[in-house]
């Protein structure tokens, strides 16, 4: 590889390691009436895609509104 593609691999690997880390653990919990009545593990995501799924959650079933919160 010519030094010009090596610094160009380096670079792209550098980015992937930064952008992966960027990944944490999350979990939504939703209650209702002061009660946890669901706790998901949402896996390794960045922050923004996990509080979109977790306010994918927050509903309104037979009277019931759960809200959801992401820790």
């Amino acid at each position: 590889m010519s030094n010009r593609n090596t610094l160009i691999f380096a670079i792209a690997v550098m980015g992937l390691i930064f952008l992966g880390s960027c990944k944490k653990q999350y979990r939504c919990l939703c209650s209702y009436n002061n009660k946890v009545q669901m706790d998901k593990d949402l896996g390794l995501k960045v922050k923004e895609d996990a509080q979109e799924e977790c306010d994918g959650y927050d509903s309104t079933v037979a009277g019931e509104t759960w809200k959801c919160s992401l820790y």
